[in-house]
């Protein structure tokens, strides 16, 4: 019962100050405009969103056995760049879909987002870290990278880039595409010629797409290297934590917001979960063969 109040407590503390901070970035005025007459339910589609990346944070601290500073820092490089960054440079890789969002807007967002990550994790390891004492002899980067040779870590990010272009553009398709509305939203057609049409269109249309997806694949396996060297002696954990730190993206979809129209949210919401949850099971699989111990730890 004590850990729940703590949760409860956490998850409170971090939306508030994620609806302080919101609340005074200087947004555009077509993005304020666009968002004054906003949904009454979205401060509970908010609430759930910090309690999903506080569930995340939780559990990867109470079971980690790194010590508090060198995990706040590790925390905070692995929530933030995979949450708040990687959403935000794919928004702006679209930004001609969004009217009303100027390039500082998507700055100010990804801050905004930025803020729950930068809020919840030292409070959540001052609510529920071990406080080991043990000194930080190597920059948790370091340690992560040391997890491989060079070249086994150029392999197996390569590896996880052609996956991610695979997993992003096979959920895009047979997921949300399938939605008429996303086709109308995107393309102004509804009509739907097929897998292979959609990626030659994209092929003619925008071909940068494609090394933009595989270098989103590249840095999202980057970016939880200190979770593999953290968990490297425990698999089960790995895994779960990677499960819990991809879907927070997708997560955030719940909340109603002016870029999307319903229907067109709720298929990405419905792309990302799958998506990201096969995607968390395919990183894991890459950095576990050749580093984790292949039966599961505890």
């Amino acid at each position: 019962m004590k850990t729940i109040f703590k949760f409860l407590f956490l998850v409170i503390v971090t939306t508030l100050v994620f609806l302080v901070v919101s609340s005074l970035l200087p947004y555009s005025r077509g993005f304020k405009e666009a968002t004054k007459q906003g949904n009454p339910l979205s401060i509970i589609y908010v609430l759930l969103t910090v309690a999903w990346i506080c569930l995340a944070i939780t559990f990867i601290v109470k079971h980690s056995h790194w010590n508090s500073p060198r995990l706040i820092v590790a925390l905070i490089f692995s929530l933030f760049f995979v949450y708040s960054f990687m959403a935000q440079i794919e928004t702006f890789f679209f930004n001609s879909a969004f009217h009303n969002l100027t390039n500082p807007d998507i700055f100010f967002i990804m801050m905004a987002n930025g803020v729950i990550i930068f809020a919840g994790v030292p409070l959540a390891v001052k609510l529920f870290g071990k406080r080991r004492k043990a000194p930080i002899e190597n920059h948790y980067i370091r340690e992560s990278l040391s997890s491989f040779s060079f070249s086994q870590l150029i392999i197996k990010l390569g590896l996880i880039g052609i996956c991610y272009l695979i997993v992003y553009f096979t959920f895009g398709y047979y997921v949300a595409w399938q939605i008429k509305d996303l086709r109308i939203f995107y393309s102004g057609n509804p009509g739907d010629n097929g897998f292979i049409s959609v990626l030659a269109d994209n092929f003619h249309q925008k071909p940068a797409i494609y090394p933009f997806q595989f270098i989103r694949g590249v840095l999202f396996g980057l970016f939880v290297l200190p979770l593999v060297s953290m968990f490297k002696e425990r698999p089960r954990v790995l895994l779960l934590s990677l499960i819990l730190v991809f879907l927070s993206p997708g997560i955030s979809l719940v909340i109603p917001n002016f870029l999307f129209p319903d229907t067109v949210r709720w298929a990405h919401f419905r792309e990302m979960i799958s998506s990201m949850f096969v995607f968390a099971v395919i990183v894991w699989l890459i950095y576990k063969k050749g580093n984790v111990s292949n039966h599961f730890g505890p």
